[in-house]
């Protein structure tokens, strides 16, 4: 059964690639360690393989910078290692210890709280410069921030997190910017895309830690996905995977019908897509009764007459 998504079609429920909004999580999160935890792997090696190219990528660009330089290097390092430290903390809470209890590690917060300390020297000599690694500090200290919040007042039986998902980020705006042709070559400009994109991927899996512990209840916030669906099984890229055989709850909102579908099931096959740095887990559903399974049944019938009607003949 952990090869049905590898047979196409020609198994006993037919399945389709559907936009869905749904939430998935193990059934057993962590609850008995230091501070509540999904038990999802937000860290497998597909995000750690990301992590060691953006990483690489800035340092390659960094040594190729040859005006400012002597500002630059320290300053670079010292985002670097500011952006790790965000990394290990988050690190350790999606696996249920809480960096609080690091008294090392929270000690240094609030020197890091205090933003880039070789940023200034930056301010007359290369203002321009300056402003956009200023942007990449308010984004850094916004999620700093968020996390030390969340570290403060989460418990073993639950987890506290104030997010704004909607938060738009002006280094971000400029990374887009940055992406034009005639930036293509120029040092500096690849090394602060490459710098602020190793940023987002530790800041991104912070912001899908909370995004799972505080959204559960809340349907309309689940993200909207492409899924491979049947009546018997789903399988869904992530940035963040699941063990084998792990039991899941898989839930399921269809607004047209104000539908919400709580499916328990099994992992049954997990395969990292290096293209897009995600992982694609497959579950088998469980079923108490047929209700659920005759839903899914009407949902991609009615999918497949719709894009039946879509065909021009």
């Amino acid at each position: 059964m952990n090869k049905w998504f590898l047979r196409e079609n020609s198994r006993r429920f037919y399945r389709i690639d559907v936009p869905v909004r749904v939430f998935m999580a193990p059934s057993s999160p962590i609850k008995d360690l230091e501070i509540y935890a999904t038990g999802m792997d937000y860290f497998p090696p597909i995000i750690n393989e990301l992590i060691d190219k953006q990483l690489n990528s800035t340092l390659y660009w960094l040594h190729r910078v040859q005006e400012e330089r002597d500002l630059l290097e320290p300053l670079f390092k010292e985002i670097i290692t500011a952006i790790k430290f965000l990394g290990e903390g988050t690190e350790k809470m999606s696996r249920g210890l809480n960096p609080k209890n690091d008294k090392v590690f929270f000690f240094s917060i609030n020197k890091k709280l205090a933003g880039f300390h070789h940023l200034d020297a930056l301010s007359k000599s290369a203002p321009k410069t300056y402003t956009y690694l200023k942007l990449i500090e308010d984004k850094y200290l916004f999620f700093l921030n968020a996390f030390t919040d969340s570290i403060k007042h989460s418990s073993r039986s639950q987890f506290k997190a104030k997010f704004d998902f909607a938060m738009q980020f002006k280094i971000d705006k400029a990374i887009k910017d940055f992406n034009h042709p005639k930036f293509e070559h120029v040092p500096l400009v690849r090394a602060i895309v490459a710098l602020t994109s190793y940023m987002n991927t530790y800041t991104n899996t912070f912001k899908e830690i909370c995004r799972d512990n505080i959204i559960r209840s809340r349907p309309e916030l689940w993200p909207k996905l492409i899924a491979n669906l049947s009546a018997s099984g789903i399988a869904i890229s992530f940035p963040k995977t699941f063990d084998n055989f792990e039991k899941v709850d898989v839930l399921m909102f269809f607004p047209e019908n104000r539908q919400i579908l709580s499916l328990h099931g099994t992992v049954a096959h997990i395969q990292d897509n290096k293209a897009k740095y995600q992982t694609r887990v497959a579950v088998n559903f469980e079923f108490p009764d047929g209700k659920d399974q005759d839903f899914l049944i009407y949902k991609i019938q009615e999918l497949e007459l719709s894009l039946c009607e879509q065909l021009v003949l």
